[in-house]
């Protein structure tokens, strides 16, 4: 009789303490919704830098020369500087570069 007691306070104990921990216990976490993807990102220029904060190099837009009145007037570029501000690569503009650029 003493094995038939000791197993039916264990079940009453277990359904005893599952009652109040559904009542007294704080609300269950929940995940949050995902964060909408962005599709587009916008900026005037990206700056690159190394883990001690220095800049590496800087992506940035370059409006069109002022145009000399012989020649038709050039785009717009995007141009990727180094950190001394030597151009890299460039897309767009006029291919050709003035002989004060390097």
């Amino acid at each position: 009789m003493n094995k038939i007691l000791t197993v039916t306070l264990a079940l009453v104990a277990g359904l005893v303490g599952g009652l109040l921990t559904h009542y007294i216990a704080p609300p269950v976490a929940l995940a949050q919704n995902q964060a909408p993807i962005t599709k587009e990102i916008r900026a005037q220029s990206f700056t690159l830098v190394d883990p001690s904060d220095h800049t590496v190099g800087t992506f940035s837009y370059e409006p069109a020369p002022d145009p000399i009145a012989v020649r038709p007037k050039t785009p717009p570029r995007i141009v990727l500087r180094d950190s001394v501000g030597r151009e890299l690569w460039s897309a767009g503009g006029s291919g050709i570069r003035r002989l004060s650029e390097k």
